[in-house]
C-alpha cells in the first residue's frame, strides 16, 4: 500500500510483467539498472503499457525514500507530464484515441434488430489499428464480441477491445460467455461504456478479465451509449417494452398495435413475453395520447 493505493508485485500486463503495479490508478513501476536508462527495449515496452492507458514511472535503482516519495507524488496527482532525468522517467498513459474507437463501436450497434437483447458494438484495436469489429447479430445474437473476435483472428492477442456494454459474464444457452472469449483470446485491456443493469450479468465478465490480467475501464462514452441500452434497462424495472412516439421506424424493434379495446397494460407485458423490447407508435396519435395518460409512454 502507498497513499492508500494497493499496488501488486509483477502483474502481468500483455506480454510483459510489472515490477509493480497499480490496477485503480493504471500506474506501473519499473525499478531497474543502470543499463535500462535509455534502453529502446523498455521504451517500447512502456509505450505498449502507455497506449492500453498505464502510465509508467521508470526508476534507476537507488534510495528507496526518494523513489517511494515520487511514487507517492504521482498518485496524488502531483506529477502528470512526461518527465526525463538519470534517476527518473515517466510516461503518462495514452489515451486520445479511446473516444474515436468507442464512437465507432457506438455507430456500428444496431438497435431494432437484436430484441430481445441490447445491440452492442465492438471494436478490436492493436497499434492503433482496428484490426476487428462486430454488432450483436439479429435477434441477439452472436454477441458483438464474438463477430469482432472470428474478424481478428489471433491477431486479438494483445489488442485492447472497445465495446458499448460490459461484456457478458455467463450465457443463458451454456455456451462460453464473451469475458471468457476475450480472455481465451489473449486481449489486453477492454474498454467499456455501459453497465450491464441485468442481474443475471452481476458484473462476472469484468471481473473475470480483471482476475485474468487484463485491464478493464469502465465508463467511456457513457452518456453517448446509453440509448443503446435504454429500453432493455426500462424492460427490467417495469416488465414492459419501452414505448416511444415516432413516425420513423429505424432504431424500433416494431410499432406497437394492440387488440381492439385491449387492456395497454396487459398488452405490452404480453409484447414484452414475445421479446419486444422498444416499440413506437405514430405521433400525435389517439395510442400515443393514452400511452401517455397510463404513464407508460416514454418522452
Amino acid at each position: 500500500m502507498l497513499s492508500g493505493r494497493k499496488f501488486t508485485r509483477q502483474l502481468p500486463i500483455g506480454p510483459y510483467f510489472a515490477d509493480f503495479a497499480c490496477r485503480e490508478l493504471r500506474l506501473v513501476v519499473e525499478i531497474d539498472g543502470s543499463q535500462h536508462n535509455d534502453n529502446h527495449d523498455d521504451r517500447v515496452r512502456d509505450l505498449y503499457m502507455n497506449k492500453l492507458g498505464w502510465s509508467v514511472a521508470r526508476f534507476v535503482i537507488g534510495d528507496t525514500a526518494p523513489i517511494l516519495d515520487t511514487v507517492a507524488a504521482i498518485c496524488d496527482g502531483d506529477i502528470v507530464e512526461p518527465v526525463r532525468s538519470p534517476e527518473f522517467n515517466f510516461y503518462p498513459a495514452l489515451n486520445d484515441l479511446a473516444e474515436p474507437f468507442m464512437r465507432q463501436a457506438i455507430a456500428l450497434a444496431r438497435p431494432g434488430h437484436t430484441w430481445p437483447n441490447p445491440a452492442v458494438g465492438c471494436v478490436l484495436v492493436k497499434d492503433d489499428v482496428v484490426v476487428g469489429e462486430g454488432a450483436t447479430g439479429d435477434g441477439g445474437r452472436p454477441h458483438a464480441e464474438e463477430n469482432a473476435l472470428d474478424m481478428a483472428g489471433d491477431v486479438a492477442r494483445g489488442a485492447t477491445a472497445y465495446v458499448t456494454l460490459e461484456p457478458c459474464g455467463k450465457r443463458s444457452t451454456g455456451c462460453a460467455s464473451c469475458s471468457e472469449r476475450l480472455v481465451a483470446a489473449g486481449v489486453a485491456r477492454v474498454v467499456y461504456a455501459c453497465d450491464d443493469p441485468s442481474p443475471f450479468a452481476s458484473h462476472v465478465g469484468p471481473q473475470r478479465l480483471r482476475d485474468a490480467g487484463i485491464t478493464v475501464e469502465a465508463g467511456l462514452l457513457h452518456d453517448e451509449a446509453a440509448h443503446l441500452i435504454a429500453p432493455f434497462a426500462h424492460f427490467l424495472k417495469t416488465g414492459r417494452p419501452m414505448v416511444r412516439e415516432s413516425d420513423d421506424s429505424a432504431g424500433f424493434d416494431a410499432e406497437f398495435q394492440p387488440g381492439h379495446a385491449a387492456d395497454l397494460a396487459v398488452e405490452l407485458a404480453a409484447w414484452a413475453g414475445r421479446g419486444y423490447r422498444h416499440l413506437r407508435v405514430p405521433n400525435a396519435s389517439d395510442l400515443a395520447g393514452e400511452l401517455r395518460r397510463l404513464g407508460y409512454l416514454t418522452e
